[in-house]
């Protein structure tokens, strides 16, 4: 398949495939004679997952350390995979989930105010003496 129905996919821009490509993110993406990109399902899953990662606000270079082994579902068909690199993975993803859980609090506490506000303002539209009237 083409970059074009990959964006449609993925919901990633040419660009962004582009620079995913570039950076190393990407396994070697197979082209046509002519030298443009032909995609596989592979490709579309591994894409989808890196932006899911994107998503989770995990920054590139993590992403990049993260996938520097390569794809471990690929190396687990071709082979045994070295503990070492699951380890590594395990560390860096239960280091992100603490810093999503922290934001998670931040998030639950701005909400928190804005539902107390929510609540002040709505008791005020059941009080029809505070209300001016409007010209």
């Amino acid at each position: 398949m083409f970059i074009r129905d990959v964006e449609e996919l993925t919901g990633l821009s040419s660009h962004t495939i582009r620079y995913y490509e570039k950076l190393g993110l990407l396994p070697a993406v197979s082209r046509s004679a002519s030298g443009v990109r032909q995609f596989t399902e592979a490709d579309v899953r591994f894409l989808t997952f890196v932006a899911s990662l994107k998503k989770t606000g995990m920054t590139l270079e993590n992403i990049i350390l993260f996938l520097q082994e390569g794809c471990l579902v690929e190396r687990a068909k071709n082979g045994k995979i070295p503990a070492r690199i699951v380890k590594e993975r395990i560390e860096l993803l239960d280091h992100h989930k603490k810093q999503l859980l922290q934001q998670q609090k931040e998030l639950e506490a701005l909400l928190a105010a804005v539902d107390v506000k929510t609540e002040y303002y709505e008791k005020l539209l059941q009080d029809p003496m505070i209300f001016a009237d409007e010209a």
